[in-house]
């Protein structure tokens, strides 16, 4: 549209003012070192407009000699941009209901397109997919030669590199980000991933201090897996008392932590020391109240967890309608063999709030109290 009123309004500029030049007896005189050329200006003007139209002619025909050698489907201007659009949009159609062997040479004909490399990334996942991604690198590459591509065409090859189980080239693509966008919530998750990988865990607990609100609601996760990498790395070279050592050689902030806490009592029951776990566990939930101490209560299997069991029933006399409380309560009775406490524990707990795991545990207890029938009812129930 614009070209086309440019072009309207010289040819108006020329209809007007053209025919003045007509009968015009100037000349225009080119001095050259041993030759002089005198044109007229009508002559001039014819010259000047020809090699223009030759000029613009010849950048047309090597723009598309590059597109042709560069391997664009975009030889023929307009025409061919449309063809490129409809395969483009036919292909992500393709794709996106998973018919990924029609989306491949779908969107192979519109590469050479102006998609901000949208239609290499497109590509590159589906080589990944359907041909053990072969040409994954190369099509990315040429995402990347679009500014606008280039963060994430290097996401992309970082994610697909970690899909490979390839982790350290996944962190030296992560390294060609811009500086701006190394900071970016995805980028922050991807070399996450590739240090866990490698077992690096003193690199991944500095990325989730450095990048704490970054990721914000999995931080606790992240920190418990690097905890737990880095602890179950001395328990199986050092034992644990080894461990203990460490724990108590950790800054006061690391052992009121959490994650570590959680990662800490963990590795102390996997070790298959439940009484050290069970003293532990109660003096850090007696300082403060989390949601992670519960499932480590319940884990705990030991012939008298009398510690733990008082810490509980105290908690439900303050919170008497906290069905959890019941439920660990009834866990903790039921692996010390205290089938009537129990019972009565997870009797409470169902009737606050029904649960599968709630649930499996009375069918044991029931199972253990030969009741098979009624055990029976609720292993169905839950099926159904």
């Amino acid at each position: 549209m614009i070209k086309l009123i440019v072009l309207l309004v010289i040819l108006f500029f020329a209809l007007l003012f053209g025919h003045t030049l007509i009968g015009q007896e100037g000349m225009v005189i080119i001095a050259l070192p041993e030759t002089v050329i005198e044109l007229s200006i009508i002559s001039a003007a014819i010259i000047i407009f020809f090699s223009l139209m030759g000029f613009l002619i010849l950048v047309w025909l090597v723009k598309r000699l590059v597109r042709m050698m560069s391997g664009s489907r975009n030889w023929f201007g307009s025409y061919s941009r449309r063809q490129q659009n409809r395969a483009f949009h036919r292909g992500l159609h393709a794709y996106l209901i998973g018919d990924f062997t029609a989306a491949q040479p779908l969107l192979q004909k519109s590469f050479g397109g102006e998609f901000s490399g949208t239609n290499y990334m497109l590509a590159a996942d589906i080589d990944a997919r359907i041909h053990q991604g072969k040409n994954v690198d190369g099509l990315l590459a040429q995402a990347q030669l679009d500014a606008d591509a280039t963060g994430c065409a290097i996401l992309k090859q970082a994610q697909l590199a970690l899909m490979d189980n390839q982790a350290s080239k996944a962190l030296e693509v992560l390294t060609e980000l811009p500086e701006k966008e190394k900071k970016h919530p995805i980028a922050i998750q991807l070399k996450l991933q590739a240090l866990a990988k490698l077992n690096r865990w003193p690199e991944v607990k500095n990325l989730i201090s450095e990048h704490k609100r970054v990721i914000a609601k999995d931080y606790l996760s992240w920190a418990q897996r690097a905890t737990h990498g880095e602890f179950a790395a001395i328990v199986s070279k050092h034992g644990a008392n080894a461990l203990k050592e460490k724990w108590q050689n950790l800054s006061r902030s690391a052992r009121k932590d959490v994650a570590n806490q959680v990662c800490y009592v963990q590795l102390l029951l996997d070790q298959g020391l439940a009484s050290d776990a069970e003293e532990i566990l109660v003096e850090f939930a007696k300082k403060q109240e989390h949601d992670a101490y519960w499932g480590l209560f319940k884990q705990l299997d030991h012939a008298s967890p009398v510690k733990a069991i008082r810490f509980i029933e105290h908690k439900i006399k303050q919170q008497p309608e906290n069905a959890v409380l019941y439920s660990v309560l009834a866990h903790l009775a039921y692996n010390s063999k205290d089938n009537s406490l129990a019972q009565r524990a997870i009797n409470k707990a169902i009737e606050l709030e029904r649960n599968q795991q709630d649930l499996l545990l009375l069918a044991a207890i029931l199972e253990q109290q030969q009741a098979y029938e009624k055990a029976n009812e609720l292993y169905k129930s839950l099926l159904d």
